[in-house]
């Protein structure tokens, strides 16, 4: 009997060590990074402090339908649907409608999404939200990871390649037709190749909105991602307005 209770406490010390989870430490920012660095690193540091490396997605539809979509409050990305599914967010992309992430939101704190692979369900990344213009990526390892500087080069070279038609050729084809813009998801991967391009809106006019595809094709390719990019891929939203 003795030998039965000492090997269930084996066991059970065994059991207990396999599903510890060693706490992440995150990379805190510092005042130079931003104003709001004491927001972030206070966010960071309730995030973090029992944030699961891994959770079960065996539950989650892996296509989207007819879901109700969530209000946007200013942290979604046009590329995806973002889907209530009880306490947790499922983030569906909009070009073939399969699930990417499983997202929780800690609404008691500054916005915030942890955001985990589907459907390995492993840690991804946690993302905190200061403004419309200010937001911050962290690593599944807690590391801070700055896309701005990447997206910025991109929308730059594209611009930069953009060649607008004549003004008189735009009235043309718009027969008095005031919006005028083209929306674009650009999927890059981390060799810095165009994987896909899909419009996310169309100008109605076939001309325009192939014209605003062909520049960010012959823009590319890009540069490789940085070292500290933990994405094989990101999506890219360019906005072609031909009404100015």
């Amino acid at each position: 009997m003795k030998r039965f209770l000492l090997t269930g406490l084996v066991l059970s010390l065994f059991s207990a060590q396999v599903f510890a989870y060693e706490k992440i430490v995150p990379e805190y920012l510092k005042p130079e990074q931003t104003n709001s660095y004491k927001v972030v690193n206070e966010t960071l540091e309730l995030i973090f402090h029992k944030l699961k490396p891994v959770i079960k997605t065996n539950k989650y539809p892996k296509y989207y339908h007819d879901f109700t979509l969530i209000k946007n409050d200013g942290t979604q990305s046009s590329a995806y649907h973002y889907v209530q599914f009880d306490k947790t967010e499922l983030i569906y992309t909009v070009d073939t409608n399969e699930l990417k992430y499983v997202a929780f939101r800690r609404p008691e704190l500054q916005k915030c999404r942890i955001l985990y692979d589907y459907p390995s369900g492993k840690l991804h990344a946690v993302q905190i939200f200061i403004s419309d213009n200010e937001n911050f990526v962290f690593g599944a390892d807690g590391k801070y990871v700055d896309y701005t500087p990447y997206v910025k080069e991109v929308r730059e070279k594209v611009f930069k390649n953009w060649k607008v038609p004549p003004r008189k050729e735009i009235d043309i084809l718009a027969k008095g037709q005031k919006d005028l813009s083209v929306q674009l998801a650009v999927t890059v991967d981390k060799t810095g190749n165009i994987k896909k391009i899909i419009t996310l809106k169309s100008s109605k006019i076939k001309q325009l909105d192939e014209n605003a595809s062909s520049t960010v094709i012959s823009a590319g390719p890009f540069k490789p991602f940085p070292e500290n990019y933990f994405n094989d891929e990101i999506i890219i939203v360019l906005n072609f307005n031909f009404s100015l």
